[in-house]
């Protein structure tokens, strides 16, 4: 897979600090997260449904990779992709798709702006087409003036390979489908005089390196490192609450402070698990919970002990803790420690004076190793590695 300077994901970002592309330069890329890997591997599924004329059903057991991650399309996501599958095929009935591009890679400047558009279709009638795309988290994406679908927009327009579906094009519509939403179709239709005048403004500001603090900064890889946004946030810390202006000026800038403020405890903990020594923090497990060490044979077992159903079940097998929770509620008597495992969930960043041991890092976030001795001590580092 391609990818451009100027892509859908960002385009909103673009516009709002064209200075990012710059600033961004040359910060390493974190790995993907969970959530990301997961919406991805839905991507996919929903490209072999209109690609393969299948069900999601029928996806089951498909493999997503990405570099050195895999993630399975198991029985546990079908109920999500059937829904976007559904809502796909009612929103091309509606608009009466007659032709359709699945994925297409358009371009509004070769090798530097555009993108893969999840659908592109044209109706049967020539006059509506369609830029959907799909979103799989539970935080709810606009589709009034989307940047990214405009993006797709302007470049399947320009771009050779589908330039001839716009002949006769007067109404463009966005859809999102983002099945974890009530509702979970959005659309939004505008003209051609609005999407030209959207080209105007993305040209220009590809052609700038302002940078601009606000809500955009939330997902930038350079937001820890950017002058701008720290400016803003040691602002924010100046604002009183003595009256009612400097309260509200604080309330404002809340969340944009909260978001960069995660960001660069994200940004922290990937350059300590790669090796850089930063002043005051470490990497520690987390807690260590309860998990089953094997659900199926966990539910199966209970099964056999004819213990009620309903009292380790809802939709599915309960978890360890929940389970333990509800048979002392019911007073029953079961060992389930057979069961049962406790283990980390992972690492997670921490202050030098948190009571967790710190652990050893060697360049790479996945090779950790628990360190022996004194948390406060400093940590020797084999093959350290600065990628910042």
């Amino acid at each position: 897979m391609k990818h451009l300077k100027y892509g859908g994901s960002t385009a909103a970002r673009t516009l709002a600090c064209a200075g990012w592309i710059k600033a961004s330069k040359d910060i390493p890329k974190s790995p993907p997260g969970d959530a990301a890997i997961t919406g991805s591997m839905h991507h996919e599924v929903m490209e072999r449904c209109q690609r393969d004329g299948v069900e999601p059903k029928q996806c089951l057991g498909l493999v997503y990779k990405e570099k050195e991650t895999t993630r399975e399309f198991t029985e546990d996501d079908l109920t999500l992709s059937e829904i976007a599958y559904q809502a796909t095929n009612t929103v091309l009935e509606e608009l009466d798709i007659d032709e359709l591009e699945i994925e297409p890679f358009v371009q509004l400047i070769e090798d530097e702006a555009g993108g893969y558009v999840d659908l592109l279709g044209l109706s049967e009638d020539r006059h509506t087409l369609m830029i959907l795309d799909y979103k799989f988290g539970r935080g709810k994406v606009d589709v009034e003036e989307s940047a990214q679908h405009a993006l797709y927009a302007v470049s399947s327009r320009a771009d050779k390979k589908t330039k001839d579906l716009w002949e006769q094009v007067k109404d463009i519509v966005f859809v999102i489908i983002q099945p974890q939403l009530k509702g979970g179709v959005f659309t939004w239709h505008t003209d051609l005089k609005w999407l030209k005048d959207f080209k105007n403004n993305f040209v220009i500001a590809m052609d700038s390196d302002e940078l601009h603090s606000g809500d955009h900064c939330k997902w930038c890889p350079a937001a820890p490192y950017c002058p701008v946004k720290r400016a803003d946030v040691i602002g924010a810390k100046k604002l009183g609450a003595r009256i009612k202006k400097e309260l509200q000026e604080g309330a404002d800038i809340l969340g944009e402070v909260e978001d960069w403020v995660n960001s660069m405890k994200q940004e922290l903990f990937t350059q300590l698990t790669r090796g850089v020594s930063i002043k005051g923090w470490k990497i520690v497990e987390k807690k260590p919970t309860r998990k089953w060490i094997d659900e199926k044979e966990a539910e199966q077992t209970l099964i056999e002990a004819k213990i009620r159903r309903s009292i380790f079940t809802k939709t599915k097998l309960l978890t360890a803790v929940q389970t333990i929770t509800a048979f002392k509620k019911n007073d029953i008597d079961f060992d389930l420690d057979k069961l049962i495992e406790v283990k980390s969930a992972g690492t997670t960043l921490a202050p030098e004076h948190d009571d967790r041991d710190a652990v050893e890092v060697n360049g790479v976030p996945d090779n950790l190793k628990k360190l022996v001795g004194n948390p406060k001590s400093k940590t020797k580092k084999e093959g350290k590695k600065d990628n910042g």
